[in-house]
């Protein structure tokens, strides 16, 4: 997720993949791909970079994983409660 400034001064956390286009100008519109779209402070350069870094994070962290470069993320079980009913 890419962290990016609403008009507010707050942030706000988008899912890259989910970034459509951006428009620039005085502020950037960010477009995603149901349609919404929000109005930030961060310019259309900025906005692109954290969207290239975030993906290049992610390649990095599945490369390292398939050559075995760094262990995989840990599975963990759920075992069901005591109460709950498993019948069909």
């Amino acid at each position: 997720m890419i962290g990016l400034r609403k008009l507010d001064g707050t942030t706000m956390y988008l899912n890259e993949d989910m970034v459509e286009r951006v428009e620039g100008g005085g502020n950037s519109a960010v477009h995603l791909a149901n349609g919404t779209y929000f109005v930030v402070r961060d310019d259309v350069d900025a906005i692109s970079d954290k969207i290239r870094a975030e993906k290049e994070a992610v390649l990095a962290r599945a490369m390292a994983l398939a050559f075995g470069e760094v262990p995989p993320p840990a599975l963990a079980s759920v075992a069901p409660s005591a109460h709950e009913d498993h019948r069909p």
